[in-house]
């Protein structure tokens, strides 16, 4: 045997071995004391525009709270309490914001705020590398959207209206059965009913009972509100009620959202409550433009002299 060889196999086997050992330390050492590994991320499968893909989760993206003015609530974990600056929304939070309140929402790391005004409620839908969704459940919210060609956002209502963008400036509305799209800039897609309108800047679409949407058509830029007021023969009303505005107007009397039909009708009976002297209504278009009028209370029918029913006379026929 060549003793050259024999001391060469033996230096690669020694070689080999210490490369072993020092692999098996270096993973025992990275598994004891390195940093944890990433989560799985488990696949969600999607839908859109009829076919079928499937989206990884995005970890860490959430909907950042930024501003909160006046009483809002968020329920995490099935009940509801107080929402605070810096909290984040995961997918199946709610928001809801009481009479006057607003709240400001981040999406992810990015630039795109979700602004959700008085009297609306809101939940978070999924968030993966191809969509951003939330539920419009009640009220409105404004929308500044800047994202990506790989990426859109979509609000959602129950009634299956679904408003997909992939960078606009919109406001969505929800009242009733009606739900409407304003577009400010960029392009919005509206579908309902297995129709489908492109509502580009200064635009609006609005959408009955989960029908097809109606022709986009210009925003208004005024408000038309005709009220017409009467006496009513309860004396326990401050007045009655009926007016007219666009079809898509949210109607509010005395604070309260009055019933709007399809053809922009609307009426509403007003109690009669201590120091209400005037009532005031205030019409808001899909874009956000207000007009108020205020209406004064009827006053209260007066009392007259008592009705008298019958007379009897008594004669005495003494003198």
């Amino acid at each position: 045997m060549n003793p050259s060889r024999d001391s060469l196999g033996r230096a690669l086997a020694l070689g080999l071995g210490l490369v072993t050992l020092l692999t098996l330390g270096g993973w025992f050492f990275f598994e004891r004391f390195g940093a944890a590994a990433p989560p799985r991320v488990m696949p969600i499968v999607s839908h859109a525009a009829g076919s079928r893909f499937v989206s990884a989760v995005v970890p860490g993206v959430r909907a950042t709270v930024v501003e909160v003015v006046g009483s809002v609530e968020w329920t995490h974990g099935g009940r509801w309490e107080l929402l605070r600056v810096g909290h984040e929304l995961a997918p199946d939070d709610s928001v809801r914001t009481g009479p006057g309140a607003r709240v400001e929402l981040r999406v992810g790391d990015e630039a795109s705020r979700l602004s959700i005004p008085e009297r609306s409620e809101v939940r978070v839908g999924e968030v993966t590398r191809a969509a951003h969704t939330i539920q419009l459940q009640r009220g409105r919210i404004d929308v500044d959207y800047h994202g990506r060609e790989d990426r859109v956002l979509r609000v959602r209502s129950e009634n299956g209206t679904v408003a997909e963008t992939r960078a606009a400036r919109f406001t969505m509305l929800r009242n009733g059965a009606m739900v409407a799209v304003a577009t400010r800039g960029g392009s919005v897609s509206l579908s309902s009913g297995g129709g489908t309108v492109e509502v580009g800047a200064g635009q609006q679409s609005v959408v009955f009972d989960g029908a097809k949407p109606l022709a986009v058509a210009p925003i208004p830029l005024e408000v038309l509100l005709k009220v017409a007021a009467k006496a009513s023969a309860n004396d326990a009303l401050c007045l009655s009620l009926s007016g007219k505005v666009r079809v898509g107007t949210e109607v509010f009397v005395e604070g309260e959202p009055a019933e709007v039909s399809r053809d922009g009708s609307f009426r509403a009976d007003v109690p009669r409550r201590e120091g209400l002297s005037r009532v005031k209504v205030v019409a808001r278009e899909p874009g956000g433009e207000l007009q108020e009028m205020m209406l004064a209370c009827r006053p209260r029918a007066r009392a007259g002299p008592p009705r008298v029913e019958s007379v009897r006379l008594r004669w005495d026929g003494a003198p």
